[in-house]
């Protein structure tokens, strides 16, 4: 592969975005005419959660090969000035591997990070039973401090004169702080009320046997308007009937008070796939095991930025018809297609 190589520009084409399973297909040449046709017909795009689960791989070189060969685009959210999420999508001009190159640059810190903040649901599903809530909370809110440091330290390459620039940057990552550090201490909180730190309890277990209702029962809910479905049953629940909930604050996508704004369509996609683990409509597997929480995470990822493209491909069945009825409650556009190998040929289902 050529490092540098010329990226594409994108052209227009209806966008693909590839998970990691079907970029797997394509690394092992599995039928190679559909990829080819896929290059060649659609625009694939890919994340840095993509760059992500190719650097855990530990082999860079053959799934970066892949996304060249299929004139991949980088696929990011857009920030403001203020260096806030806007929602809203653009899709990169560098090649997989300058892609790549800059993501090296801020993973060491990042990596931190993210192995921070996923700790508190991995000892809800009866993971790190080690940690208590409050330790894990401190934990998060150091690694959130050194993320900050190093983007703060960032800023020192800005002209101090800029402070145009520097100013409104400054001041978000303040804000940032502020809130999640205010997240973290109200998620402690909740937690310590809920799971007894020194028996190791699933959370998750506690939870589903105090409702009555779990992956046999949810398992059966057929499409369409599979949310609608499950929150019917919910909220006759212990817990829920005569709470004054609606089907927003089960989802977890009511305006929060610590953000203060509405949630952006891809966090309404994550919060809804974390609640439909928990409560387990299509459950990930073993997600008490850090590497299996791990891949359950960058599915949340990619189901989210999926939605700012027109199709999305997946080989995981139980992903797929998380999303698709994730989607179908969002009103997301994004068509899902459900990618099969039968050993010589690569069929799509949507």
């Amino acid at each position: 592969m050529n490092k540098f190589s010329n990226p594409p520009t994108y052209s227009g084409k209806t966008t693909v975005y590839i998970d990691q399973n079907v970029l797997t297909m394509a690394v092992k040449n599995c039928d190679p005419v559909f990829f080819r046709l896929l290059a060649e017909e659609y625009q694939v795009i890919y994340s840095d959660d993509t760059l992500r689960e190719i650097k855990r791989s530990g082999q860079p070189h053959k799934f970066l090969t892949a996304l060249l060969d299929l004139s991949a685009m980088h696929f990011k959210y857009q920030f403001n000035e203020a260096f806030e999420a806007t929602g809203n999508m653009i899709i990169g001009d560098l090649s997989p591997s300058q892609a790549f190159a800059n993501y090296l640059l801020i993973e060491p810190v990042y990596d931190t990070m993210f192995t921070a903040a996923h700790q508190t649901t991995l000892k809800i599903y009866g993971g790190k039973k080690d940690a208590a809530f409050t330790d894990i909370a401190a934990e998060q809110a150091n690694a959130f401090e050194d993320l900050i440091g190093f983007l703060s330290s960032q800023l020192h390459q800005i002209d101090s004169s800029r402070r145009d620039l520097r100013a409104p940057i400054e001041q978000y990552l303040e804000t940032l702080q502020a809130q999640y550090e205010a997240v973290a201490a109200v998620s402690s909180a909740e937690m310590t009320k809920h799971i007894n730190d020194e028996k190791g309890e699933s959370g998750v277990q506690n939870y589903r046997a105090s409702v009555g209702m779990g992956p046999v029962q949810l398992n059966n809910v057929e499409p369409p308007r599979v949310i609608e479905k499950i929150w019917d049953i919910y909220q006759n629940l212990d817990g829920y009937r005569e709470k004054g909930f609606v089907i927003e604050n089960f989802l977890g996508i009511s305006v929060s008070p610590i953000y203060n704004r509405e949630m952006h369509q891809h966090e309404k996609v994550t919060a809804i796939y974390n609640l439909l683990n928990f409560i387990g409509y299509k459950s990930d597997s073993r997600l008490h095991q850090e590497h299996r929480h791990v891949a359950s995470i960058s599915d949340a990822a990619h189901a989210s930025i999926a939605a700012h493209a027109h199709v999305l491909l997946s080989g995981d069945h139980a992903f797929v018809n998380k999303v698709r009825a994730i989607y179908e409650y969002l009103n997301v556009q994004t068509n899902v297609g459900l990618v099969d190998h039968d050993g010589e040929r690569i069929s799509v289902g949507f």
